[in-house]
């Protein structure tokens, strides 16, 4: 069994270092990676179905990860939205959860918080 992720965000080294953490599970494969929330959320529209979780930041140019979001929970409603972002009031928190985001970490990243957090989401 395979969990397939995106990641969105438009710092490169936050990209990489998500790609280094989920890159160290053997069942996780990364299928595609994006800097802001039009080229994910177009993407999606795209290829329904073809990952099952993103990591999604909320503030990059062009579109936020906020706005992103409703998007890609019309194109395709069964993948996991889990949001990071250096912006983590507890009203968004709890908004992003309302709206049927499947996490939410901080940045900086704790890797091993992060890592338990998408275990949880994958099951593996």
């Amino acid at each position: 069994m395979q969990a397939k992720f995106l990641i969105c965000d438009d710092q490169k080294i936050r990209v990489q270092e998500i790609r280094q953490f989920l890159g160290a599970n053997p069942k996780y494969t990364i299928v595609e990676t994006f800097t802001n929330g039009r080229e994910v959320a177009d993407w999606v529209k795209r290829n329904p179905g073809k990952a099952d979780v993103l990591i999604l930041d909320i503030i990059m140019p062009v579109m936020d990860g906020y706005a992103a979001f409703f998007e890609i929970k019309q194109a395709d409603p069964k993948l996991k939205v889990y949001f990071v972002s250096v912006e983590n009031s507890p009203p968004l928190v709890k908004e992003l959860a309302a709206q049927g985001a499947v996490g939410f970490s901080p940045k900086p990243l704790d890797r091993d918080k992060f890592v338990e957090k998408i275990k949880q989401i994958v099951g593996f």
